[in-house]
């Protein structure tokens, strides 16, 4: 099926665009091993939003694919997976940002982040930077160890994997293409990101 509309994000860039309940959305890494970081929010209500904590409880998961359902900070389904070709993506951390630059890699000069780029595409919708949630991950590839170390490893996404989600709900929707080069959560080089709405 041809997409009614398609987005291309830039690497180390971000998009906002708004999707109607029962609408699917197809995020598509575009050259493999490239983090995109997904949030949404309630097109009628901005307060209510993707919340990771309560997608874990609901699911009673740290890992989400092909079936299960992403959740707001009300607990109301969002949107859920119907299509995943990878299998692994991440609800623990955050987008990377200025602070975290500086805590993690001593960066004090103006570096791209996922913050930065989700607040900027949202500005259009009203929604402040204050409002943003944590990320849904899509396909990093992290790992909490028995010891409860947390680790990221390479994403397991090859050119032209995807995920793809059914709208729950209408929604304002935003994505980045990960800014991260320092570590190996983009395969330590920075790609786009293509999104296909059907």
């Amino acid at each position: 099926m041809k997409p009614a509309r398609e987005i291309f994000v830039a690497e180390r860039c971000g998009a906002a665009f708004t999707v109607r309940k029962g609408r699917r959305i197809r995020i598509i890494d575009v050259r493999g091993g490239q983090v995109a970081d997904f949030i949404s929010f309630n097109r009628n209500d901005t307060a209510e939003k993707l919340s990771t904590a309560v997608t874990i409880d609901s699911n009673g998961s740290i890992l989400v694919g092909k079936g299960d359902t992403l959740f707001s900070n009300r607990y109301n389904p969002m949107l859920e997976i119907s299509e995943d070709s990878v299998g692994r993506h991440d609800l623990l951390f955050p987008a990377c940002s200025p602070p975290m630059y500086r805590h993690q890699y001593g960066i004090t000069e103006h570096h791209p982040s996922c913050s930065q780029n989700l607040a900027h595409s949202l500005e259009e919708y009203g929604i402040p930077e204050d409002l943003i949630p944590n990320p849904f991950n899509i396909f990093m590839n992290s790992h909490v160890g028995e010891d409860g170390l947390v680790s990221v490893r390479e994403p397991l996404s090859a050119p032209g994997d995807y995920i793809e989600f059914a709208a729950l709900m209408d929604l304002v929707v935003a994505v980045s293409a990960c800014s991260v080069e320092e570590s190996r959560c983009n395969a330590g080089k920075c790609g786009p990101i293509k999104i296909e709405l059907f």
